[in-house]
């Protein structure tokens, strides 16, 4: 029998799995619309989707007690690169853990390490592997068009 841990990976590779299949069938504009992102007359892009944030869990008298411990450490102000570091609330005595790096999802466009799911899901494995965790939060896309869709044949499509 699967542990939940194995569980929740076997879900998550299945996802991945039956989106790389889905997203051959449709279209960009398709895509867009779907991830909330409108295409402005001048090439750039506009995020319309308002994506729920969480703080980091620094401390354990939190509220809801949580199950993992996390901390933002900043690598460049500049461009808000970050580490959210995730360690197990209660990891074994005299024993090393492991280090997990985690790139959130999103296609480097949408999302970011401190999104509700994303941060769940790396407490949740911090916590039952025990391991410390670190996501990295990167610069998303730029908001104007790649060069790709700029050049397409399609361009006059988009208005």
């Amino acid at each position: 029998m699967l542990k939940p841990t194995h569980t929740t990976l076997l879900l998550f590779l299945l996802v991945c799995l039956s989106w790389h299949t889905i997203s051959g069938q449709h279209t960009w504009q398709e895509a867009f619309k779907v991830l909330g992102i409108a295409w402005n007359r001048d090439g750039t892009l506009n995020r319309t989707v308002q994506i729920p944030m969480v703080d980091p869990t620094p401390y354990e008298d939190s509220k809801p007690t949580p199950i993992a411990l996390s901390q933002d450490i900043y690598l460049s102000p500049y461009n808000k690169a970050y580490i959210r570091l995730y360690i197990p609330l209660n990891p074994p005595k005299n024993k090393k853990l492991p280090l997990i790096i985690y790139l959130h999802g999103g296609d480097f466009v949408l999302f970011s390490a401190s999104t509700v799911i994303f941060h769940n899901f790396c407490n949740d494995i911090a916590s039952q592997f025990p391991a410390v965790v670190a996501s990295v939060e990167y610069r998303l896309a730029r908001r104007t068009a790649s060069r790709c869709l700029r050049r397409c044949p399609q361009r006059h499509l988009l208005g």
